[in-house]
């Protein structure tokens, strides 16, 4: 009686130790769908500035619309989850792309602006929020920009100032 029930708690043992839960059958242990897809293809760009150039205790509006532009995403193939985006117009630009969304990684634009004589250099970082993935292939954000500008201004000189402001992305496939 004693051996039968040692073989009987025994087997009890091992078959509690040789029970697993399924991963495939756990929802805890699925690892979120992320896919860069919706985001790759060829689209054109549009962007507008909507900028203020302070310069001692002037602030000067810079609202311009940018040349539309032809923006390609590629997946990056030295990271998971990665992308590329280029432009004709020389941009460069990398993201992930997570269950949120796209994260771009932080660029910078230049600007040279002659107007009435006045011939100005703008310099910005632009910081980008998080990009939801396309909706009928059109994409759009606005990114905060920072950064320093200098002109050459007749009579005055050069002169300097910061830039702080917004860039309104819009993107829609070709």
């Amino acid at each position: 009686m004693k051996k039968s029930f040692l073989l009987i708690a025994l087997a009890s043992a091992l078959f509690m130790c040789s029970c697993e839960k399924d991963p495939a059958n756990n929802p805890a242990s699925h690892e979120p769908v992320i896919d860069v897809t919706p985001y790759l293809g060829n689209y054109l760009m549009s962007r507008h500035t909507d900028l203020i150039l302070s310069v001692a205790t002037f602030n000067i509006p810079i609202d311009r619309d940018l040349d539309v532009e032809v923006v390609t995403v590629k997946k990056d193939p030295n990271q998971q989850y990665g992308i590329i985006m280029t432009s004709s117009d020389g941009m460069y630009m990398r993201g992930t792309v997570d269950t949120l969304g796209l994260h771009l990684q932080n660029d910078t634009i230049a600007l040279n602006i002659d107007t009435l004589g006045v011939k100005a250099s703008l310099q910005a970082t632009m910081s980008h929020p998080v990009i939801s993935a396309p909706v009928n292939g059109v994409m759009d954000w606005t990114s905060t920009a920072t950064g320093t500008a200098s002109a050459v201004v007749p009579v005055l000189g050069t002169i300097t100032g910061t830039i702080t402001g917004n860039m309104h992305y819009r993107t829609a496939l070709r």
